[in-house]
């Protein structure tokens, strides 16, 4: 009988737990932002109660439903995958629909995936083909070293300018003169994006920029990622990955200040991505802490400067990025910017009620509301 009173107890401060996630998005902006007031009129879904996964509602489960895509979800996109060689000898790739996949290419979307993903992580797979369904081109972006290519320089990633990106942009444009451009940024590759378009000499042909679970302020996130709870489950794991990463390509490493820099990540016995930042990517690129490369690559400077349409995407309860930690006063200040946080979602989940039975998440659908109200401003 007790058991029965711990079950029913339990299963009700669930329930009180679950309502409590179950909330419309709130949208943060300047009072004069046009952005805001058209997402406002176009994305109903932005004006009805998110219901999070009931199954997953805890912001931890809601972050891992992107791994569990991993093996639930299945695309039937076709892509071809083309390699741009950068001008130091290092190669990036980027994987689009094959030709006769029947979408125009009035509307381009470039896709950043996350500091692990690539063309053929499912859950960039599946917001390729989501675009896809939306009648938007959609182009996936991979960064040196990932997707199976093997680093051809030392020179490898960080959340700052990406020359590789700025490359690709420069094709994408080059070959659609006539098309118009966007670009969805995920996570870390949402900084990537941020940072790269700050810095574009060409970034007043994009139109907008999605950046979906983003750290808006990194110096503020570090400290999180250092908890105990989010360095167990996402620090320490995503740290693991690029050491791996790095250790594959420890031939293109040749010059003495490079084989310094290979042999400390190869010795360092911690694998967090705080450390890795300390002992490799911020002296790599020419840092001289990782608390100023923190600084260089926050995305709050950019939020404040640019003139780029962006729609910022957060849930209140991720683990790496919650809403005490949202820079609201300088999202306030651009009218360009428009911050959209749901209660639940944890890090790029946003699984809706139904999932995983019903796979589509807030992101999917507000994604395909802002596309909508894209194809109609370009009617006019």
């Amino acid at each position: 009988m007790f058991y029965v009173y711990f079950t029913l107890m339990f299963m009700g401060f669930y329930v009180c737990y679950y309502l409590t996630k179950c909330k419309r998005p709130c949208i943060v902006a300047s009072p004069s932002s046009q952005l805001a007031q058209k997402l406002s009129e176009c994305c109903s879904v932005l004006s009805e109660v998110f219901y999070p996964s009931f199954l997953f509602a805890q912001p931890d489960l809601q972050s891992l439903t992107t791994e569990l895509s991993d093996l639930l979800i299945t695309t039937k996109l076709v892509t071809k995958t083309i390699t741009i060689h950068l001008p130091d000898g290092g190669e990036v790739s980027y994987s689009e629909p094959t030709e006769d996949c029947g979408i125009d290419k009035k509307l381009i979307f470039v896709i950043v995936p996350g500091y692990t993903g690539d063309h053929k992580s499912p859950y960039v797979l599946h917001l390729a083909e989501t675009l896809a369904k939306c009648n938007v081109w959609p182009i996936i972006f991979t960064d040196r070293g990932k997707g199976g290519m093997s680093m051809k320089t030392a020179k490898f990633f960080s959340a700052g300018y990406n020359d590789g990106l700025a490359a690709l942009l420069d094709t994408v444009i080059e070959n659609n003169p006539n098309s118009n451009y966007g670009l969805i940024g995920i996570s870390f590759g949402g900084m990537v994006a941020c940072n790269t378009l700050h810095q574009y000499d060409r970034k007043e042909e994009i139109m907008v920029q999605l950046i979906l679970s983003s750290p808006l302020d990194s110096l503020k996130t570090i400290t999180r990622l250092n908890a105990l709870r989010a360095k167990f489950l996402y620090s320490v794991p995503f740290g693991k990955k690029i050491k791996r990463l790095i250790s594959n390509n420890g031939s293109v490493f040749k010059t003495k200040a490079q084989k310094k820099l290979f042999r400390s990540i190869s010795r360092s016995e911690s694998v967090s991505l705080t450390d890795i930042d300390d002992v490799f990517i911020a002296p790599m690129f020419g840092y001289s802490s990782s608390t100023e490369y923190y600084k260089d690559v926050c995305l709050s400077r950019c939020l404040k400067e640019t003139t780029i349409f962006t729609i910022c995407v957060n849930a209140d309860d991720d683990p790496c990025y919650s809403k005490e930690l949202f820079p609201i006063d300088v999202v306030k200040e651009n009218p360009n910017v428009c911050l959209v946080s749901t209660a639940a979602g944890g890090h790029y989940g946003f699984a809706g009620l139904g999932w995983p039975f019903h796979r589509t998440t807030f992101t999917d659908t507000l994604i395909s509301q802002v596309i909508s109200m894209i194809h109609r401003q370009l009617m006019t």
